[in-house]
């Protein structure tokens, strides 16, 4: 995936501090959830310690399958945490990638 798709997928979750629509936070699940499985497996092909068991757990937070019910103040601090933590190791998962790539 590229980069653009990370910095998407922090803006929609950052986004979803607003009050919105239901269908939004679905939408936001069903992204969220892909973006962070991705991630797991990039990062665990890369023999990363802790990022892949960081973002299967978000992973399933956000799945859009089996719900998990948070009140909204805890939805609001995963959501910026987790966007922040994309934000953060977006450069070494895409570099990760475009190096899995050239081999």
């Amino acid at each position: 995936m590229p980069k653009v798709v990370l910095y998407i997928t922090v803006g929609m979750l950052l986004v979803g501090l607003l009050p919105l629509p239901y269908g939004y936070y679905t939408l936001l699940r069903l992204v969220a959830c892909g973006v962070f499985a991705w991630a797991a497996f990039i990062t665990y092909e890369r023999k990363e310690e802790v990022l892949p068991w960081l973002f299967g757990l978000l992973a399933i937070v956000f799945n859009p399958i089996i719900k998990i019910h948070f009140p909204k103040e805890l939805w609001a601090i995963i959501d910026i945490s987790s966007g922040l933590l994309l934000l953060f190791v977006s450069k070494k998962i895409v570099s990760n990638e475009q190096k899995a790539n050239s081999n």
